[in-house]
This record gives C-alpha cells, structure tokens and sequence, in this order.
C-alpha cells in the first residue's frame, strides 16, 4: 500500500512538468537549432548533453533542416544487443514492446525515462515523411546485457565499461561509415578533454570529430548575474571567444581539478541556455513504467542479482523515494 502511494504521489509531480520552462514568453529571434546544425559542416559528431531540461532536441528533430545534416542519433538508454528492435522501431516496423530498448539497459533509471520513449517515437514519424536515403537512425550505445542471463554481480562485470560500448558503437557505424551523428548522453561521456569518456577515446583516432555542447544547469557561484548576461533564450554561445570562454573553470561543472586561473569550460564547445534554473523542471517519469508491476519486479530481481546496495537506484522503491521528495524544478 505504501509503495502504490508512493507511485500515486510520483505521477502527480509529474504531471507538473509538461509545460516548457519559458511558456507564455516570447522567443527570440535567435536560431540555436541553426548554429547547432551548422557545426555538422566540419564536424562528423555533435555532442549534446541529454537529458534535456527543456524543449531544444525535440524541436532540433522536428526542425525540416535536421534530416538534411544528420544520419544518425547515439543514445545513452539504449540496449546495443537490441538494435535489430530499435532499427525496426524506428524504420515504422511493429515492434510489440519497444520499451525493453531503454528499459533493459545496465542504467535503472532509464527504464523510468519519458524523454527517450518519446524521442524514438518522434524519430519514427518524422521518417515516415522522408526518402529512405534520408530517414534517421537511432543507434543504441548502453552495453549489449542480457538481464536473462544476469543471476551475480560477476554476470554484470563484463558490461560496466559503457563508453567502451559507446566508443564501438559510434566508430563502427557512424565514423567508419563517413556519416553524421547526434550523441545523447551524460556530459561526462562526451568533453575532449583528453580523459577516459567515449568523445575523447574516439578523437584519439579522429582528432576534432566532435563538437561538444554542454546544457545550463546552473553557474557554481554568481548565477543570477550571470544568467542575466546570457540573455534571452533558448541561445547557443560558443565558448572560445566568449564571454564564457573567459570565465575561470571553477564556474562550470567539472569531475576534475584544473589549474588555478584555468578559463572557460574543458572539453565543451558551445553552452545551451534554455533559460534560468530556477525555472527548469525535472523530466516527468515514464506513468506506463510506474504502473508496470512486472517491470517492478523484474527491477527487485536485477538489482537483488547484482546484490544492489539498499539505498541503490536499482530498487525502484529508493528510486520512487528520490523522486517524491526532489520536488518539480531542477533546483529549488
């Protein structure tokens, strides 16, 4: 009982967040969609950080300009052992549960995720107006697990190097092929900043491959002045010869340390700006997931497999728990 409550009051947060976070305000004349496409003229990747907190990736596939530049989207909730499903999926196929693609990946929080089952569907329908030459695909970067066959932690052990999956992935069906892809995934994977995430793995072998763009989250310190000098929104500012590009480091979100009097952001090219963070909302949960009870299961049996810590994602009752208690903006 406790747990169907816990859900209840899950989905009705959710059902806070479908409204943009700048609804109602007028939008500039700015093009980000545009700047954003225009880096596929010299790079074979670009790199955004996903989730998104707002609108932009949809109306970056919805844009009629998209097809035009880009042949592929690589996604982080995305099984690799099933994208045989995904490319019938996404080809307009009948595919009887194409959730199993975002949810049986070695992510948990996947599973709970609206923005991916919405993605592969707008993908899908925008390729039923277009030639087949010029129809998207969407490739799947999570390691190839079979949770059928998981029943340990060691049965796991051989999929924990996921940018290793990534790296594959994005070399063999996208670089190797001469095309253009959309990578979204954690920012973690994607700065060039000469560490161990697939981006910088990949321009080991395909220097200036990538451009990165890195989403507002928020400034460490001074953000209210500083999101005021961003301006309008939704925007796209490159970092070298910015503003941006002249702050110290310690203002963006970094897993590492830099010298003191380091500048701009490492590893990242351009800064999406889709508005103040105070005003971002939380991705809304995935209701059809929540009500899932043989999904749940599967999860408590997976993460007793793997002999998940009790305050682990992988228990969808702490998953459940953290998302009732975060609240509906991203920060507040």
């Amino acid at each position: 009982m406790r747990l169907v409550k816990t859900v209840l009051a899950v989905l009705a947060a959710a059902t806070l967040v479908a409204a943009p976070a700048d609804a109602g305000k007028p939008r500039p004349p700015s093009d980000p969609v545009g700047a954003l496409l225009a880096a596929f003229g010299t790079h074979s990747i670009v790199a955004k950080s996903s989730p998104d907190p707002g609108p932009f990736v949809f109306d970056l596939v919805r844009d009629p300009r998209f097809p035009g530049r880009v042949n592929d989207v690589v996604v982080e909730c995305g099984n690799a052992r099933l994208q045989p499903m995904l490319d019938t999926y996404i080809a307009g196929g009948d595919v009887p549960d194409i959730s199993h693609v975002w949810r049986d990946t070695t992510q948990p929080s996947c599973g709970f995720s609206l923005f991916y089952e919405q993605l592969f569907a707008l993908v899908r329908q925008v390729n039923t107006k277009l030639p087949a030459e010029r129809k998207i695909r969407v490739l799947a970067g999570d390691p190839p697990i079979d949770w059928s066959r998981v029943h340990s932690a060691a049965d796991m052990e051989p999929f924990h190097d996921r940018d290793a999956s990534i790296t594959s992935v994005v070399k063999t069906q996208v670089l190797q092929k001469h095309r253009k892809a959309l990578m979204l995934f954690g920012l973690g994977h994607l700065k060039h900043d000469g560490g161990s995430g697939a981006v910088a793995q990949l321009e080991r072998e395909y220097p200036g491959a990538a451009y990165v763009v890195a989403d507002h989250y928020g400034f460490s310190s001074d953000n209210a002045r500083l999101e005021q000098r961003l301006g309008a929104w939704p925007s796209l500012t490159p970092i070298a010869g910015s503003w941006l590009g002249a702050l110290d480091t310690t203002y963006f979100p970094t897993n590492r340390e830099y010298p003191p009097g380091s500048k701009g952001f490492p590893g990242v090219d351009a800064y999406l700006y889709e508005g103040p963070i105070d005003t971002m909302l939380r991705e809304p949960l995935s209701a059809r997931t929540l009500l899932d009870t043989g999904y749940l299961n599967e999860m408590r049996r997976r993460a007793t497999a793997i002999d998940a810590p009790p305050d682990g994602l992988e228990w969808p009752e702490f998953f459940f728990e953290r998302e009732r208690t975060s609240g509906v903006l991203l920060r507040g």
